[in-house]
């Protein structure tokens, strides 16, 4: 059993963050902003946008089997800990259906069985809590979806939130979950991205890490995070 001093710890150090949007707002563009050694792991092979980046190495999944694939990313990243500082998964949700796809083929109906969305939960669960205990930042892309709500005194709500399975759980170990869209000033007409941190009625957010921010700009975000866990290893 680990017992750690509450003064000692460094809730910056290794942290783990959830970004969603729709698909092409500018999620594998915040790559750029990372410092240090990247690997990327590109479920939905959209990686171009990081092309000539010198210091980001691209895992693409293959047509292969999507265990096989976790498997061996698995492998090769803990073969390789110490040449990279962050692990970007991108993204989840794609990935996720390749996977119940691939099921899907072995069935008479073309679908995947029932169970098998049971499974996958787990499987999400599970890998998100591996590539944690790598102890290295890592960063999850997802699309988002929206859900509806009833209201106890009557109602109904939308609500974004990032389109992955036992999610509940998942925002249960992951400490900032972020929302990115496109926003235009009123006066300008000039168009902004946005990662939203605060959670509202009408967006799943979390943020138990900077704390004190409602937005913040697409590219400033992972530059924030990486600075202040620098602050904080210097002040120790």
């Amino acid at each position: 059993m680990k017992v750690l001093q509450a003064t000692d710890v460094d809730k910056f150090q290794n942290w783990t963050a959830i970004i969603y949007s729709l698909p092409g707002i500018g999620k594998t563009s915040m790559v750029k902003s990372l410092t240090g050694r990247t690997v990327v792991f590109s479920a939905d092979g959209m990686y171009q946008v990081l092309s000539g980046l010198p210091n980001v190495v691209i895992i693409p999944m293959s047509s292969g089997d999507p265990n096989d694939e976790l498997a061996n990313l698995y492998r090769w990243l803990a073969s390789n800990i110490n040449e990279f500082d962050n692990i970007v998964f991108d993204n989840m949700t794609t990935f996720t259906r390749i996977w119940l796809n691939s099921l899907g083929k072995s069935t008479t109906s073309g679908m995947p069985e029932q169970r098998d969305y049971g499974v996958i939960a787990r499987v999400l669960f599970d890998l998100i809590v591996s590539l944690k205990n790598l102890n290295k930042n890592l960063l999850i892309f997802a699309h988002e979806k929206t859900e509806e709500f009833t209201r106890v005194g009557g109602g109904v709500y939308t609500q974004f939130q990032p389109d992955i399975r036992n999610l509940n759980a998942i925002m249960g170990i992951v400490p900032l979950v972020g929302r990115l869209v496109i926003t235009e000033d009123k006066d300008t007409k000039k168009k902004e991205r946005i990662i939203v941190l605060q959670p509202t009625q009408h967006t799943r957010a979390k943020d138990q890490l900077i704390g004190n921010i409602n937005t913040i700009g697409q590219m400033e975000l992972l530059p924030l995070l990486q600075k202040q866990n620098k602050k904080e290893e210097n002040a120790k």
